[in-house]
């Protein structure tokens, strides 16, 4: 059983409440963090090429795995442990811009963007003439003016930027909200920033290139500016292919060494997303299996469930909380080794046993909270999948086409790896009338 020297949830109101689905934040990641083995080569390779990264040296790192599957949280891991070797800039796309339409142009916006505010914070300021002369090109190509922006930043993003903030500062705000609000305005941006993309690159890197050698300047024990750019692991096939495939070169053309995270799904491809950027660094899920190829149905695997279950101990008092530890394995076992999952799990099967007036959770509730998890699934996974679900079942293995990828993006299907690769239907989608139909059929 997991041990914490912070008090330990011990009703199920606080265990709710204490069962946050959100991302570990620098601020609680030592009171929660669970080093997860089947994880670790992830983590420490992308140390390791941080830690041979030369400074001043720039470069793409791509980081992957199920939405939900707890990236963030290695993320900010990653974060906490390269702080006294970069300045890291955190990013998180998929608020700043909208993940469903992004491109890279909007990337480089964004990264420019923050890349200028943290430098700020440490009173490092962009080359005056060099920035003059990339504000003065944007007001030309853009038609904006001081006074234009200056009406258009609002109060809040204002006090937020700060009094000595740049033009460039203001106006990138500005722009970014307008890509975010307005597919008109959107539109309107990108056709005038494709047609100088060329030039809107060789800008920001001269600018980064000046940002990092100030900053090495100030702080010696650095070697320049990591950017973790979190969130495009949401983007819809579509939209990931674009960047990662048609625009691969672009995502690696400017000077910083930048962390993108992508969808699982990139993987599954024939035209090979390593080719571009190279091996791309999976975080898994927890392996609550004894791998079986060759077996229809794989057996559980105790100390896999017991590490998925070690994250729920970490923040509650499981036996004040869980009528027995089966109940809590239980729950184990319909998340898949899926960490979010198993959050919401346990967040659902609380409110319901509170709902009965119960003091714990029981394997009633536990199979409560697994059917909402399993009806969310059958809305939103169309029917012509299933055949699909039941050979992966099989097969231990996923095609490379749109269901292949639609299945892997919403989770539907899990990847597991350690001695092997391979990949298998969520538990609670197998529990269904649709999947059982599909694999009778195929069996048939």
């Amino acid at each position: 059983m997991a041990t914490s020297n912070y008090l330990l949830a011990k009703t199920l109101r606080e265990a709710y409440r204490v069962c946050d689905v959100r991302p570990l934040s620098l601020e609680n990641i030592d009171r929660y963090y669970i080093p997860f083995e089947s994880r670790q080569n992830a983590i420490s390779d992308v140390n390791g090429r941080l830690v041979v990264t030369e400074p001043g040296e720039f470069g793409t790192i791509l980081f992957t795995g199920h939405i939900g599957c707890g990236k963030s949280s290695e993320l900010a891991r990653i974060a906490q442990h390269q702080q006294d070797s970069f300045l890291v800039v955190e990013v998180q796309v998929d608020e700043e811009a909208d993940i469903q339409d992004i491109e890279y142009t909007d990337l480089y916006l964004i990264i420019i963007k923050q890349v200028e505010f943290e430098l700020r914070k440490l009173n490092i300021q962009f080359d005056s003439d060099l920035l003059k002369s990339f504000e003065d090109w944007f007001k030309e190509i853009t038609e904006e003016t001081e006074e234009t922006v200056a009406r258009s930043v609002n109060v809040a993003a204002e006090a937020t930027l700060g009094a000595d903030a740049p033009f460039l500062a203001k106006f990138l705000v500005k722009l970014m909200a307008q890509i975010q609000g307005s597919v008109t305005d959107k539109r309107r941006i990108r056709q005038v920033l494709t047609p100088e993309v060329s030039r809107l690159k060789a800008d920001i890197n001269l600018l980064l290139a000046d940002g990092s050698k100030k900053l090495r300047a100030k702080f010696p024990e650095k070697k320049g500016i990591l950017l973790i750019l979190d969130g495009l692991d949401k983007c819809p096939p579509n939209v990931a292919t674009r960047l990662f495939f048609d625009y691969a070169l672009q995502m690696q053309e400017l000077h910083c060494m930048i962390l993108y995270t992508v969808p699982i799904f990139t993987l599954y491809t024939q035209r090979g997303i390593s080719t571009a950027f190279g091996n791309p660094h999976i975080v898994p899920m927890v392996n609550v299996y004894q791998y079986d190829r060759d077996n229809l149905k794989l057996e559980y695997n105790l100390d896999g469930l017991n590490a998925i279950a070690s994250m729920i101990e970490k923040r509650v008092d499981a036996s004040a909380v869980f009528e027995t530890h089966e109940v809590l394995l239980e729950m184990a076992k319909a998340s898949g080794g899926h960490v979010r999952h198993m959050m919401q799990m346990t967040r659902d099967a609380s409110i319901h046993a509170l709902g009965l007036g119960q003091t714990k959770i029981q394997a009633d509730d536990v199979t409560y909270a697994a059917k909402q998890l399993q009806f969310r699934f059958e809305r939103s996974t169309p029917r012509t999948h299933y055949p699909e679900l039941a050979r992966v079942a099989q097969n231990k293995e996923i095609t490379d086409d749109e269901v292949g990828k639609e299945l892997l993006f919403s989770t539907a299907v899990l990847e597991y790896n350690g001695d092997n690769r391979w990949v298998y239907p969520h538990p609670v989608v197998r529990r269904s009338d649709l999947f059982r139909q599909a694999l009778a059929d195929l069996q048939a």
